[in-house]
């Protein structure tokens, strides 16, 4: 405890709120020229808005202070905390490439609920690879009008399968005006990640983006209540096997509180999932299909 003392160095014990907004010449909150971490205990919502030369939460100088270490456009890194954070809203941000790094401090965005991400237009990804579990407590998350964002969970096969996958808090996500995503989830997470407590999904204009769900994703969705796809370029909404399984297995899909289906202006659209399935729909109350050309069959 004593050690971990020394390597951390609180700022704000106090403060629960802070809103950065319209600072034109803000490079960054605070400097730190020492190794350590610096924490803000008691911190529970942060609003980050039109600060466009903002580089990193943290300007990290060298030991001698006289030079800036860069910070490789990445908004947060491995020398800040926030153990109390439950909303964050990051937007107008022209310089920011990553939000955060791997790895961060183990006691870093533990609580976070709600995160806002709009109008990042160099940010590529939200949630790198090996970070998921670092945000299992996230309910709702919205991404809009960020013009290089490629994909939203990146996951690598590599990474370690636990025992018993983590099952993240995801209740809402909402996808607005992202033209390069081309994944939600990059990879299908298979046995490393959970994600069936989603309620509610959301996706429009994003006319790069091929699929919404990873087979496994699909099926495993027993709280989708919702379910909205508007003008984007998907093929399929749930893609095809991986290379090396069963194509010729039947998929069995069960949405057994799906009762909203829409999906409109998906000028691609050839079919639900390209393969031999079987879904059911037992609580579905509403199916909307509008200007979908190319879709033979469901």
């Amino acid at each position: 405890e004593e050690s971990q003392a020394a390597t951390v160095l609180s700022l704000f014990p106090q403060l629960k709120s802070l809103e950065l907004k319209d600072l034109p010449h803000l490079s960054g909150f605070c400097s730190n020229s020492q190794n350590k971490v610096i924490e803000f205990p008691f911190l529970k919502s942060m609003t980050i808005y039109n600060c466009p030369i903002l580089e990193g939460f943290i300007c990290r100088y060298t030991s001698e202070g006289n030079q800036r270490i860069s910070s490789h456009g990445d908004l947060f890194d491995n020398k800040v905390a926030f153990p109390s954070l439950e909303e964050m809203s990051v937007s107008y941000l022209s310089k920011m490439k990553m939000l955060w790094r791997n790895p961060l401090p183990a006691n870093s965005f533990p609580k976070l609920q709600e995160l806002r991400v709009e109008r990042c237009d160099k940010l590529l990804t939200i949630f790198p690879s090996n970070m998921v579990t670092t945000f299992q407590r996230l309910h709702r998350l919205t991404i809009k009008t960020c013009g290089s964002l490629q994909q939203v969970f990146e996951i690598m096969h590599e990474e370690k399968k636990p025992a018993l996958p983590p099952t993240t808090q995801l209740k809402k996500l909402h996808i607005v005006g992202l033209p390069k995503l081309k994944y939600i989830w990059k990879n299908d997470p298979r046995v490393i990640f959970s994600f069936k407590n989603i309620c509610s999904i959301s996706v429009f204009d994003c006319p790069s983006l091929k699929n919404v769900f990873p087979a496994s994703i699909a099926q495993d969705l027993p709280q989708l209540g919702y379910l909205d796809i508007f003008h984007c370029g998907v093929e399929e909404i749930v893609s095809k096997l991986e290379e090396g399984s069963d194509w010729e297995a039947t998929v069995n899909f069960k949405f057994d509180r799906l009762c909203t289906l829409t999906l409109s202006n998906l000028p691609k659209l050839k079919c639900f999932y390209p393969g031999k399935h079987i879904a059911k729909w037992p609580m579905l109350n509403m199916l909307e299909v509008v200007e979908c050309g190319k879709m033979k069959i469901f």
